[in-house]
């Protein structure tokens, strides 16, 4: 990479890094339990889905695959316009695993949800609308 290139995952790995809870605001606080809660409803309503009986089946309870499978089965699962993906999905599906074997707060949990999600756009829209040329 040149250039400004040279420092794209250095600079997000910082935000990452140094996101601090009291420094996001209400709103997007807000938005962050609104995205969890559409991801559990989701995960809910795909839970007795068939093709959750065939994952689960397949792959041994493997429960951050079937969280994000459960979640994105019916289709209602939050998409972000700008890089036409669900962040959402993947980002909570990850943390409620991680959640099973190492308890934390709802704070905790909620903030790591909206830096994921936000993560995951900023690399989306990074990469945009190049890898769907690339497959």
């Amino acid at each position: 990479m040149t250039g400004d290139q040279s420092h794209v995952t250095k600079s997000l790995a910082q935000f990452v890094a140094g996101s601090q809870w009291d420094a996001i605001p209400p709103e997007v606080r807000c938005e962050g339990v609104r995205g969890l809660l559409n991801f559990v409803g989701c995960a809910l309503g795909g839970a007795r889905d068939e093709a959750m009986d065939i994952a689960v089946s397949v792959l041994a309870l493997n429960a951050a695959f079937l969280n994000a499978a459960s979640a994105n089965v019916l289709e209602y699962d939050d998409t972000h316009l700008g890089t036409v993906m669900h962040p959402a999905g993947p980002v909570a599906s990850g943390l409620f695993a991680l959640a099973e074997l190492r308890p934390v707060s709802g704070r905790e949990l909620l903030h790591a949800f909206i830096i994921g999600v936000e993560t995951s756009c900023r690399v989306g829209l990074a990469v945009m609308p190049t890898h769907y040329r690339r497959g």
